[in-house]
């Protein structure tokens, strides 16, 4: 590469770091601490989580254990999700969230979100928890909107820092790419006794930078499918050939008589279908012409396995059914995406990649920032 080029390249290259290192600091830190939380959160949540199984198996339907948590909030909220465990020895739990599109600030847009815990043999509440304040749902929040809130202001910033970020990680590989002379010092450290911090902190950046560039640019552009629609919709596109799927339409449910415990039919419905479930989701959206979204985890380790189901708000009757194999390849991309993004789409072993990368680029501003601090002291003195 040509000097001109590459003081080019390097001026690029710093003033960049400088524009988006706080970003990226940020959302590399939370992102390292959000890889594990299942991990942790099964074994410091145990207390409510975890239940002791009466002789006597007989469960307490879905819809009575609605009843109960809607009841410790006077009845002033409609549940979101339903979490049930297709294990004898775990609760239910229920999450109610309300939130303000025009709050600015978490606190403001996040009005209310709290979870209970149900005992589902006995339908005693075994915890609420404030799940606006759980210390990983803080750590969520902040890494995808930087505690703003979701707005237009922390998407733009997250975009935008991410973009930069893919942008750091070429010039930088760019920057990296060594002369035949450097090539026995680009891929490990090897200092001399006398090295002062300078150079090692120049050999860290540089180096580290190399080894996690492929996860970096993978880590970034699974952030922008959720950060970004343009972004989605134009890898889903590329994904299927250059081709926009239209999604089929819904079939109607059928005129019959509105379900009186159209929860219950949806549960016995989905275990009847998919016995191998781990855990069903339900989802109630806001607004009632939305039907119920339903999962069915077929894995404790994966997402992407999943198999979404769509029920009548007022009939409980399977409107639509979608394994992975069905989807196009767009939507097959979608799935993956958040295995991919915090790294389970291999277990345990590509979580702690993912976590170490994490933390080396969230050491990239640091050293990065030293790199530049170091010059200026250096000329100074000079």
């Amino acid at each position: 590469m040509r000097g001109k080029t590459k003081k080019r390249i390097r001026k690029l290259h710093l003033w960049l770091g400088m524009l988006s290192g706080i970003v990226v600091f940020i959302i590399a830190i939370t992102g390292a601490i959000y890889v594990f939380s299942e991990e942790i959160k099964s074994v410091i949540y145990k207390d409510r989580r975890i239940i002791e199984v009466p002789s006597n198996q007989e469960r307490i339907p879905v819809t009575e254990l609605v009843k109960i948590a809607e009841a410790q909030f006077d009845n002033s909220y409609k549940f979101q999700n339903i979490i049930i465990p297709n294990f004898p020895n775990h609760t239910v739990s229920i999450t109610f969230n309300e939130t303000d599109e025009k709050g600015f600030g978490y606190s403001n847009y996040v009005k209310f979100n709290k979870t209970i815990y149900l005992n589902p043999y006995n339908g005693k509440v075994v915890k609420i928890e404030d799940t606006k304040w759980e210390f990983f749902n803080v750590v969520f929040w902040i890494h995808i909107s930087l505690f703003l809130g979701y707005n237009s202001i922390s998407s733009h910033i997250i975009i935008w820092s991410t973009c930069i970020f893919i942008v750091l990680l070429i010039s930088g590989f760019a920057l990296w790419w060594p002369n035949k002379k450097q090539r026995k010092h680009s891929f490990s450290f090897k200092w001399k006794k006398n090295a002062r911090w300078r150079r090692k902190n120049y050999d860290v950046h540089r180096i580290l930078g190399f080894y996690i560039f492929s996860i970096g640019i993978l880590l970034a552009c699974t952030g922008l499918m959720w950060a970004s629609k343009s972004f989605n919709t134009t890898v889903k596109w590329i994904a299927n050939g250059g081709k926009e799927i239209i999604e089929k339409e819904l079939s109607k449910p059928k005129e019959t008589k509105e379900a009186l415990f159209p929860l219950d039919k949806i549960l016995n419905t989905t275990v009847h279908l998919f016995p191998e479930s781990k855990y069903i989701l339900i989802r109630r959206h806001p607004k009632e012409q939305v039907p119920y979204i339903v999962r069915s985890y077929i894995s404790e380790t994966v997402n992407f396995t999943r198999i979404e189901m769509l029920f009548g708000r007022k009939t409980g009757e399977i409107l639509d059914v979608k394994h992975y194999s069905d989807k196009n390849n767009g939507e097959k991309l979608q799935a993956l995406n958040y295995d991919l993004h915090v790294g389970s789409i291999g277990g345990i072993p590509t979580k702690i990649i993912a976590f170490i990368a994490s933390l080396i680029i969230a050491s990239l501003p640091l050293t990065g920032f030293l790199i530049w601090y170091g010059k200026k002291k250096k000329s100074r003195i000079s």
